[in-house]
């Protein structure tokens, strides 16, 4: 079961990153956040830190609070939280923007292999759940961390009840050679890497026998 591999690659992420301290005060703007958050935030244990304790860090995180290494710290259960609260704030694409900051790089290769293991994993559910919704912002925030996108296409391309949702999800955008995600901030290879993956075959081929769709 995809769900089973999905909690492995949490597993994975939190000992990918073990070693990273715990920082002893986190900073941030008043406006952002307040100071019994903050306070919150180093209280509990990461693993159970509560989403709500979470999520105002977490959307600011190294543009009005905190800094990289203390992001660094909270990420996995950031991310836990991601693949599994849909509806939690921030969005997966805001994280992305934030993980992007972090000299992703320069992390090591097991931190960095984590992180893409978690990415497959959730694409999988995504398609697994047939939510093209959870596909559409997971493919954007790949993107948005600058990872290469066609092995998580690959994934997709295998079933193609997901292929033909995340297409309707899209389609008003694609003739315009964009997609419908407001989180994409263009110029955005993986954005493109997207686009043309719709118009070559076999999706090309499945979306014209499919709606008689020409690209």
């Amino acid at each position: 079961m995809n769900m089973t591999a999905l909690e492995q690659s949490i597993e994975n992420l939190y000992e990918a990153f073990a070693e990273v301290p715990k920082p002893d005060s986190v900073g941030g703007c008043e406006c952002c956040i307040d100071e019994k958050e903050l306070v919150a935030l180093l209280a509990a244990p990461l693993r159970i830190l509560s989403p709500e304790a979470l999520s105002n860090y977490a959307a600011s995180a190294l543009l009005t609070v905190g800094s990289i290494p203390d992001y660094l710290y909270f990420l996995p259960r950031i991310l836990e939280i991601s693949a599994k609260e849909d509806n939690w704030w921030p969005a997966i694409q805001i994280t992305a923007r934030a993980i992007s900051q972090t000299e992703l790089t320069q992390w090591s290769p097991v931190q960095q292999a984590a992180l893409k293991k978690l990415l497959s994993a959730v694409i999988d559910w995504a398609i697994e759940l047939s939510d093209d919704s959870k596909l559409d912002a997971w493919l954007c925030a790949a993107a948005r961390m600058s990872f290469p996108l066609r092995p998580f296409l690959a994934q997709v391309a295998k079933s193609e009840p997901m292929i033909l949702s995340y297409f309707e999800r899209n389609a008003s955008c694609l003739a315009r050679n964009k997609l419908g995600n407001s989180f994409w901030e263009l110029p955005n290879e993986g954005h493109d890497e997207i686009v043309q993956w719709f118009k070559a075959d076999p999706v090309r081929q499945l979306l014209y026998d499919t709606y008689g769709y020409v690209s």
